[in-house]
């Protein structure tokens, strides 16, 4: 997984009283985007054993449709890693009373985005194989998908899909131009905020050196945008 990106994005930086509980939930670092009024906070999230349903369980009554879709089409190898960041997403945005958007996404098939407001989760984009989900406002679309290759059948939704409340099942679509890489984080990170796009994401090249400060962390050892940050860090004390 040489390309992949994690986090949460975030409009505000996380206020000193925040710190100490944040600290107890996980391990993280905090970037600050140079030049920009925007925060990145990254997660030491341990990776679900595969068909470890725990954390399933746990994001199904933050989006119950997406949480059965992503039961359906999935399978007992894959450890679904979205949910402990789904999870994880809408917790850190009550607890620092913001909206904040949570991705995870590599060039494997992990593609995953999530906003979450005080209130709750408002919007989710991922990929299960050849199938596109947008949850939204209690809605879930599902398009089936290919390449743009003739002779590449398109793929059977499963029945099963039909059973879930207010779901959508569209026509199957060809793809012109291929799967794009991370491309449901880029559509979500584009609206977010302003300046998101000097991180790269979309691209291989990733976070360019002097993009990110580091300004907190805490039993986090290693970063996917560790060769981003260009300057120490910043005592939080």
């Amino acid at each position: 997984m040489a390309h992949r990106i994690q986090g949460v994005l975030l409009k505000q930086r996380p206020g000193e009283a925040a710190l100490p509980e944040l600290q107890r939930r996980y391990g993280y670092k905090l970037f600050e985007m140079v030049g920009l009024e925007l925060w990145l906070l990254d997660l030491d999230m341990p990776v679900p054993k595969p068909g470890d349903r725990a954390a399933i369980r746990a994001a199904r009554p933050l989006a119950p449709s997406y949480v059965d879709a992503l039961r359906v089409l999935g399978s007992e190898e894959q450890s679904f890693e979205q949910a402990p960041w789904l999870t994880a997403t809408a917790a850190i945005s009550k607890l620092l009373d913001q909206i904040a958007l949570g991705f995870l996404s590599d060039d494997q098939g992990l593609d995953f985005a999530a906003i979450a407001t005080p209130d709750g989760v408002s919007v989710i984009g991922d990929t299960i194989g050849p199938f596109l989900l947008r949850w939204e406002s209690g809605t879930l679309m599902i398009q089936p998908y290919s390449k743009n290759d003739p002779d590449e059948e398109m793929p059977d939704a499963p029945e099963e899909l039909s059973l879930i409340p207010n779901a959508t099942v569209l026509e199957p679509e060809r793809l012109s131009g291929g799967y794009p890489l991370h491309g449901n984080v880029v559509a979500e990170t584009h609206g977010f905020a302003l300046g998101v796009e000097m991180l790269g994401i979309g691209t291989t090249s990733f976070g360019p050196a002097g993009s990110l400060r580091l300004v907190a962390d805490e039993r986090m050892d290693h970063s996917v945008w560790d060769r981003a940050a260009a300057a120490r860090r910043e005592k939080t004390e």
